[in-house]
């Protein structure tokens, strides 16, 4: 209680008998725990909650710490990413939500099969041509096991997975490869079962800890040799000075591209953050956990159309921006959002030039002749007062051929019209999750 430190301890139970007044405002603390005040109002019992303290007494992240060659792979792939993210922009909507690291871990396992034009065109386009394929083996084993260990106040999953039809022959210098450096589960299925779609569902459900399902149909196609996926699961809490108080969250307008008005629920603060902005655009930073991670909000101005932001920010732009970011006091609005994205991949790889492995050249896979029919992935994300919860699976079929700036005044940032938003790993840069929101509610 406010004014005193007395306190009686009954049992070995945490259950504490004190007596006060009924208008009293008791305080809780304990060691690593958020402190928490809760008011009497006459109640003769009140049942406490505490959670971990993620921003006070905590380590700062470790930097995830890659070689020369791995940091130019991350650079390659966010590269890679923004121009997928740019197609997948043009052809989805309203929201285009999507796991580029999800997207690279799944090409990176099919690479390890290319061969000939396959594998040299795959090389071009991810901008790759100087790199073996242990140095990409070995990036990916590396930030796979780092990710996982950057912060112990982040849940997050990453998990491979492989079914193959009984009877396809997968080489076993290729299964050695997955499991090594992607430690991928490698099981045999028989896809004519009117059960294998609900085994790889099951999967998809377990490894999001429940937000994607039926990322496989049933019936499966008949002539399925092998069906590829990766998981990503992602949890965190803002750090707690910067999380959003729910008493501030209000219904609020806004405008979505087409200039319909939507009512939202707005969440508001204003508080010191990283941020930049020039004439194409304005970002701020929210950092997650210990720090490792954050998530980037994207606005044009006033004046410009999300597409045309889009159109702008490559990932040279996007590095530029990173680093001239600066602490400002910022008036911050943002939409609670809680959406769901599928998204079919063949169109946008083929629109960057990645169209070799929808025709086969996978010589170091199988000797069977194989290419892949589809590539999709299904994302969830929800964001609240507290943090965020992202998931996505990215999936491959695989069939036989045949088949296819500082001042005392806050600046303003109110994401009350279509912005971007981007989840990544701070020291590598890495981008897990990259989206556009035109209608946070759906």
């Amino acid at each position: 209680m406010k004014g005193t430190v007395q306190g009686t301890v009954t049992d070995m139970d945490g259950r504490y008998v004190i007596a006060v007044p009924k208008d009293a405002i008791l305080q809780f603390s304990f060691v690593g725990m958020e402190n928490r005040e809760i008011a009497v109002e006459g109640r003769q019992r009140i049942d406490v909650v505490m959670e971990d303290n993620i921003s006070e007494g905590i380590m700062p992240a470790k930097p995830i710490l890659l070689t020369p060659t791995q940091r130019e792979k991350a650079e390659a792939d966010n590269r890679f990413s923004f121009n997928v993210f740019l197609e997948i922009s043009r052809l989805q909507g309203p929201n285009a939500f999507f796991s580029p690291i999800s997207l690279n871990m799944a090409l990176g396992t099919l690479y390890n099969g290319s061969s000939g034009d396959t594998r040299t065109e795959m090389n071009q386009i991810w901008g790759i041509t100087n790199f073996s394929e242990s140095e990409l083996n070995d990036y990916y084993r590396t930030i796979n096991r780092r990710l996982l260990e950057a912060d112990r106040f982040t849940d997050i999953a990453i998990a491979n997975s492989i079914w193959y039809r009984s009877d396809f022959s997968i080489k076993e210098a290729f299964k050695e490869t997955s499991k090594r450096y992607f430690d991928t589960d490698i099981k045999a299925l028989d896809f004519n079962d009117s059960n294998a779609a609900n085994v790889i569902n099951k999967w998809c459900l377990d490894k999001t800890n429940g937000k994607i399902n039926h990322i496989a149909a049933t019936p499966m196609p008949g002539d399925m040799m092998m069906y590829l996926a990766n998981a990503i699961y992602f949890k965190s809490k803002w750090q707690m000075e910067k999380r959003f108080r729910k008493e501030q969250t209000k219904p609020d307008d806004f405008i979505q591209s087409d200039g319909k008005t939507l009512r939202v629920e707005m969440m508001e603060q204003t508080t010191s953050l990283p941020y930049y902005s020039d004439s194409y655009l304005q970002c701020v930073e929210l950092p997650y956990g210990n720090g490792a991670y954050s998530m980037m909000a994207v606005l044009p101005p006033d004046n410009e159309n999300i597409s045309q932001l889009i159109e702008y920010l490559s990932s040279a732009h996007w590095e530029r921006i990173v680093n001239q970011m600066k602490s400002e006091r910022v008036w911050l609005k943002l939409p609670r959002l809680r959406i769901e994205c599928n998204i079919p991949f063949n169109q946008p790889l083929k629109n960057v030039g990645m169209q070799k492995i929808f025709s086969g050249g996978f010589a170091h896979l199988s000797d069977d002749a194989f290419n892949v029919s589809n590539i999709r992935q299904k994302a969830f994300i929800e964001v609240n007062e507290e943090g965020t919860e992202v998931a996505a699976v990215t999936s491959m079929m695989i069939v036989g051929y045949g088949v296819m700036k500082t001042s005392n005044e806050p600046v303003h940032f109110f994401a009350n019209r279509p912005f971007m938003l981007l989840i990544r790993e701070k020291s590598t840069g890495v981008i897990l999750f990259i989206g556009r929101i035109d209608d946070p509610r759906s």
